[in-house]
């Protein structure tokens, strides 16, 4: 079929008169030169850059290979922080980290060189998928992440390893070891030893601050001997010590970071729980004292931030009686507000199977003021809604080991993932 059709298109290009045939040859000539000389107009660069931020952040990792001008785009610091502006309202995501450790202790130099199995799982929840039971399957897995005591902050992780700082980075899979603090106070003959990392950001400069306390406890004595370092996650960065004349002071929780300043829990000699406050910026301290009316359990309450304060949040007595409190802290006047949460009665079987509530621990806030609580072990984790009042619980599908349990850090990030190239 194929030979005839084409026999019969020649002998009607022969019927054609010469001057037909060079017409067509020639309109054929000219569409060729107009297809081959066709310049496809180039994006502008601000368009791209608009374009690449509203990217995922596995596909910007890939798009570094382009060319010399995309890889240093995406690795500038200017455009992970659009990437983090723009990403936050189009694609709002809840990610939940919980990090695996045999061995959460650094009592020896040799849980230092074999600190034990460990891996980070990763687990994105969303809010319109958690109802009143759920169950969740983490979704990614770092074979090989160690580390305990995580703050997350835009994006990145702060963990400890064996006294040190790391940085890490899940969408980049970078990570980053800080040097160790040289502190003299380490060298004293005392028990209890004790070096706690804080996690800040100053929206004035854009620089990132890991500030050091490191607190030596003599247990006979009754003294407090602490020390406080600041380090700045820039290339050539460097421990510099802070001198301050607040009293020595242990702090009990993990800091918050809030518009720039570092808040935390802490006792010293006179007041069981003061809040310091660490201005990222200038590098100074100021105390706040602590709410006297907080349960005699202080040091299991948990620290969170609430609409956009730093808040005490004291759930020792919900298994009892279905009450928390909930005390809010006005950083200007420093004066605290407090706020009273009764359980619902058809949710009070959600914490009934708790044994001791003292296991229980706060491990952040998600989307919409939900705390987290979690248990030491893998089990189950429980939503507690601030504003709703409401009570959920999510079990976590995740096959553990026989021989031993491992402890379980929970930490949540809600806030998309960072592209921040990672050096010092």
């Amino acid at each position: 079929m194929v030979k005839y059709l084409s026999l019969i298109s020649g002998i009607q290009w022969k019927k054609r008169s010469p001057k037909a045939r060079r017409r067509a040859r020639g309109g054929r000539r000219r569409r060729r030169q107009r297809r081959d000389g066709y310049v496809v107009p180039e994006i502008p660069f601000d368009l791209m850059i608009q374009i690449l931020s509203r990217l995922p952040a596995t596909s910007l990792i890939r798009f570094k290979c382009v060319s010399k001008l995309w890889s240093s785009l995406i690795r500038s610091r200017y455009f992970s922080n659009l990437y983090l502006t723009v990403a936050s309202p189009s694609r709002p995501k809840l990610r939940l980290y919980m990090s695996l450790v045999e061995h959460y202790q650094c009592d020896s130099m040799e849980l230092c060189r074999n600190p034990g199995k460990s891996e980070l799982l990763s687990l994105t929840l969303t809010s319109s998928s958690i109802s009143a039971e759920s169950s969740f399957e983490p979704n990614i897995t770092f074979p090989g992440m160690r580390g305990h005591e995580m703050v997350v902050l835009r994006g990145l992780i702060l963990h400890t390893v064996c006294r040190k700082a790391c940085i890490y980075n899940p969408a980049t899979r970078q990570s980053l070891t800080l040097p160790a603090v040289k502190s003299n106070i380490f060298a004293q003959q005392e028990r209890y030893k004790h070096v706690n990392y804080f996690f800040g950001h100053d929206p004035v400069h854009d620089q990132y601050k890991i500030v050091c306390s490191v607190v030596v406890f003599s247990e006979v004595r009754r003294k407090i001997t602490s020390e406080s370092w600041v380090f700045v996650l820039e290339p050539r960065g460097f421990w510099k010590r802070i001198v301050y004349d607040v009293q020595p002071h242990l702090p009990t929780r993990q800091g918050l970071c809030i518009n720039g300043v570092i808040y935390y829990l802490a006792f010293n000699h006179t007041c069981r729980d003061n809040v310091y406050c660490f201005d990222v910026r200038s590098e100074e301290f100021r105390v706040i004292q602590g709410p006297h009316e907080v349960s005699k359990y202080a040091g299991f309450l948990g620290f969170i931030e609430h609409g956009g304060k730093p808040a005490i949040f004291d759930f020792t007595h919900i298994k009892e009686t279905g009450l928390s409190e909930l005390w809010a802290l006005e950083v200007d006047s420093g004066t605290w507000s407090r706020k009273s949460l009764v359980l619902k009665p058809c949710q009070r079987h959600l914490v009934d199977d708790i044994i001791n509530i003292m296991d229980l621990r706060v491990r952040g806030t998600g989307q919409g003021n939900e705390v987290i609580l979690a248990l030491p072990g893998p089990c189950y984790l429980l939503y507690y809604d601030l504003i709703k009042n409401d009570l959920r619980k999510v079990n976590i599908i995740k096959e553990m080991p026989t021989d031993h349990t491992p402890y379980m850090y929970v930490k949540v990030m809600d806030m998309p993932e960072s592209i921040m190239h990672l050096k010092i």
